[in-house]
């Protein structure tokens, strides 16, 4: 489907349950301003249910419509078949708790700003997995996260929103015996595991916020596993916990990775599947793939995570691009890391290098922001529940290990040195002047803090 398919119509479908406060007393005004400010003819329907979302589409649109859904995953999940089945444009409005979809999709956090970001953007066609008879955009997955459904407190939910999931997933991960399965990826011989968890990823995103792979997009062709074994100890179960925080499971010690567009498992017959934040199947189960076949409306910055972030026509180019944006997204990442740690930390040295080290980020990220901005970088930005559910972890090892400080400081030191051989890589001359300056000044601050947080360990 291509953007000069569009019939120039937009439905809002919001469930009232959903539906902000503001929202309800002017009819969305604000959000069909968004709309029709584009140059869209924009309808709004109030309905009860996911159910009532999909009877309008199927009732009430044509091919060519764009259909902005508001809701979580558990609602994108639910309108996936439908939107397909009548070929107009899904645009995911996030009001849900997780919103991983929307994550995965670049979109903003808050609503309004989200829809201004798609509506700008393109369409694109996007893989669906299926398992059984079950359709699902983000993940499904089996053992853990499927057990801790239905240990979310509401109540929690209401409150801390994503922290919610990380809590029912400890507690699960305690409880819960493993399961012994045979497991088949592609044409490959199955393999027998006793396993905590496996994860079918399609999106980038799962579980409130977080990210198995830095790869991985919903638009690869392929269906991307990881899967925790048993004997993998509490410790390390947190150190996995990490890696999916910050990116990428590939590499770990801790969790086994496979890639395949077909995927069987057997074994603990009855146990259930999560998909999207919902149960939606059961053991034993076959994953497949589905590719391009969602039409989503998704901003620009979706795009530009591919094609190593090169630059839109018309924009500024700038020398060893993917590599600068690495570095001032990763810079924005460490600053959030430092301040979710100072509220933790009991040893005063590392809580004090924390503290002015965040600041000291802060600042320098802004100098980034400036001088990036004509070349449209940083193309991410962090993830809005990445400092909730980093200080969630950094607590809960406060809690469970007398070396709690030392295991922060080991790992801000990793990560202080990958952060340096990146600005190492760079040719520092070949960059315009006024990014030169900060980025040495980066460099000073990464370098001081690695030595700190060694000198702790």
């Amino acid at each position: 489907m291509k953007n000069s398919d569009l019939t120039g119509k937009v439905i809002l479908l919001l469930t009232n349950s959903k539906l902000p406060e503001a929202w309800r007393e002017n009819g969305a005004q604000a959000l069909r301003d968004v709309f029709e400010d584009a140059g869209y003819q924009t309808d709004l329907t109030l309905c009860d249910d996911p159910k009532k979302i999909c009877d309008c589409i199927a009732n009430e649109t044509n091919p060519g419509d764009i259909v902005v859904v508001g809701g979580g995953d558990g609602t994108m999940n639910a309108v996936l078949d439908t939107v397909i089945e009548n070929k107009v444009v899904l645009l995911p409005l996030p009001l849900g708790t997780a919103n991983d979809f929307a994550r995965t999709l670049t979109l903003p956090d808050e609503p309004l700003t989200a829809a201004r970001a798609a509506i700008h953007g393109q369409i694109t066609m996007l893989d669906i997995g299926q398992v059984n008879d079950q359709t699902f955009v983000n993940a499904a997955s089996i053992g853990v996260p499927a057990d801790a459904r239905h240990r979310i407190d509401p109540e929690l939910k209401r409150t801390f929103g994503a922290i919610s999931y990380a809590v029912a997933n400890w507690k699960s991960w305690q409880e819960m015996t493993p399961m012994e399965l045979s497991v088949s990826c592609g044409d490959e011989e199955p393999q027998k595991l006793t396993l905590r968890q496996l994860t079918v990823t399609n999106g980038r995103y799962f579980g409130g916020g977080l990210r198995p792979s830095e790869n991985t997009r919903p638009d690869d062709g392929s269906l991307h596993v990881f899967a925790i074994r048993d004997t993998v100890d509490t410790l390390s179960g947190m150190d996995i916990a990490a890696e999916l925080l910050f990116g990428s499971v590939n590499d770990s010690n801790y969790a086994m990775t496979m890639q395949c567009d077909k995927i069987s498992i057997k074994g603990n017959d009855g146990a259930p599947i999560l998909a999207d934040g919902e149960i939606i199947s059961k053991l034993p189960a076959d994953f497949t793939l589905h590719p391009a076949v969602l039409p989503v409306f998704a901003p620009n910055t979706f795009f530009d995570l591919v094609s190593d972030n090169a630059s839109k026509e018309g924009q500024a180019d700038i020398p060893q691009r993917a590599l600068v944006n690495d570095i001032a997204c990763d810079t924005q990442d460490l600053a959030i890391r430092l301040g979710a740690i100072v509220p933790v930390a009991k040893d005063e040295t590392l809580k004090a290098a924390c503290h002015d080290g965040a600041r000291h980020l802060r600042d320098i990220s802004r100098q980034f922001e400036l001088t990036l901005r004509p070349y449209g970088l940083p193309t991410t930005s962090p993830d809005p529940d990445l400092h909730s559910l980093e200080e969630l972890r950094d607590r809960v090892m406060g809690w469970l290990l007398d070396n709690a400080d030392t295991r922060l400081a080991n790992g801000l030191k990793t990560r202080c040195e990958n952060l340096l051989a990146e600005i190492d890589d760079l040719d520092l001359p070949a960059l315009p002047d006024e990014l030169q300056t900060p980025m040495r000044t980066l460099n000073d601050e990464i370098g001081h803090l690695g030595n700190i947080f060694a000198k702790l360990i």
